[in-house]
């Protein structure tokens, strides 16, 4: 009677596998045409394992300090100044396009540097200020793919320090204290990825500026905030020019 059950209960384990096994052979579940916002999209691959973390080209890094003073052009709205910045920015993205491929952002970033060239053309200081923030969130996103640096978070924290400055020289204070609050927690989720002993100095000063600008939007004192995104300039271009290629 014990073999029996013995038995029975080993049929039962062979059957349960060979089901297990039927729904293995299925292959993967097909892609839904529909969810529940929408049509799914289509995702690009993830990249070689290998390809993952291999260094991001220095044009990334190079884009971001362009950036810089397309901004500064615009914010003081000097449109000679943003665009010559832009005609460095365009040949510039042409020559990064062909280093980096089809990555994720590429298309996003093509499509703010056109609606980019027009608003500073047109000389929109709005329009032009989010066009240059959009195209560099694209940058970032290529950066992304590049697990070994900080491109894409140096980038993110750019893009933070132009929207409080951008704020502050408007005087709009609401604004500024928000895109400020924004600041400082894009920092705090980047400042891990750039802490490395040959550029802590930097870094442990860009995060005691980043607080001292937040006191200082707060305190709605535009000759400070200007103070600090000033030197934040500097202590940010030091970890950009640390991480540039390597």
């Amino acid at each position: 009677m014990r073999h029996c059950k013995t038995f029975a209960a080993l049929a039962a384990a062979a059957l349960f596998a060979a089901v297990l096994a039927g729904c293995g052979l299925m292959g993967p579940a097909k892609k839904p045409e529909i969810g529940p916002a929408g049509k799914p999209g289509d995702a690009k691959p993830n990249p070689p394992v290998m390809e993952r973390f291999v260094s991001a080209p220095a044009l990334l890094y190079d884009l971001e300090a362009i950036a810089g003073t397309v901004f500064e052009g615009i914010n003081k709205e000097n449109w000679q100044q943003a665009e010559a910045g832009l005609y460095n920015l365009q040949a510039t993205w042409q020559q990064t396009k062909e280093a980096v491929g089809d990555k994720k952002g590429v298309k996003d970033a093509d499509e703010a540097a056109g609606k980019l060239a027009t608003s500073v053309m047109d000389k929109k200081i709005t329009a032009s200020y989010e066009n240059l923030n959009k195209f560099m969130g694209g940058v970032s996103d290529i950066g992304k793919s590049y697990k070994l640096s900080p491109v894409a978070d140096l980038i993110a924290v750019g893009n933070a320090v132009r929207s409080v400055s951008f704020y502050v020289a408007d005087k709009n204070w609401s604004k500024a204290a928000s895109k400020v609050k924004g600041l400082e927690d894009t920092w705090n989720n980047a400042k891990p990825t750039m802490e490395q002993l040959g550029v802590f100095g930097p870094v442990t000063t860009t995060h005691a500026h980043v607080k001292q600008l937040k006191d200082a939007v707060n305190a709605e004192n535009q000759g400070a905030a200007e103070e600090q995104v000033t030197s934040l300039n500097e202590s940010l271009g030091k970890i950009r020019e640390y991480y540039r290629g390597k």
